[in-house]
């Protein structure tokens, strides 16, 4: 792999979006499991937030993610089409290049697993076409891990590209 990918230097976030994580109702069991693959790479432990089901919170946490300097960023949950389900909206505010081939793979591969894959909205880009770019993906909360499979190995590919503009 080229020079440009250093995992080490790649910090991250994840961000879970679930209303029901955040008063207590629900376990988040995805983003620790998220979490334990992305230091498995050499990557920095991620930043984990869990935010309410609204488009200012999920944008505030994207912002604070961004301006932290996270080069990969996660967000579980809030891909769906119900009331509070904004994730890829708040998500397209910070995305300046989408790249909806790892977005169709996702739900591809989601399908290998469960039928309802083609209800999630997904979303993948970048922030910014330069060495500050963060690869920004929205995954359904459940699949998480799934997310992952797609995205593992190609995210040394996305950040090299950025790095080398």
């Amino acid at each position: 792999m080229s020079p440009a990918w250093n995992p080490e230097s790649i910090h991250s976030a994840i961000i879970v979006v679930s209303d029901r994580v955040l008063s207590g109702e629900k376990t988040d069991k995805a983003s620790p499991r998220c979490a334990e693959r992305l230091t498995a790479l050499g990557m920095p432990e991620p930043k984990v937030r869990v935010v309410a089901e609204k488009r200012a919170a999920i944008e505030e946490a994207l912002d604070e993610s961004l301006k932290r300097g996270d080069r990969f960023i996660l967000l579980l949950g809030a891909s769906g089409f119900r009331a509070g389900n904004d994730a890829p909206e708040a998500a397209r505010a910070f995305i300046e290049v989408e790249i909806p081939g790892i977005a169709e793979q996702i739900r591809s591969y989601g399908l290998t697993k469960t039928p309802l894959a083609p209800l999630s909205r997904a979303t993948v880009g970048v922030s910014a076409r330069d060495s500050t770019g963060a690869l920004i993906v929205v995954s359904p909360g459940s699949s998480g891990g799934d997310t992952l499979d797609v995205v593992e190995p190609l995210l040394p590919h996305v950040i090299t590209q950025l790095n080398e503009v």
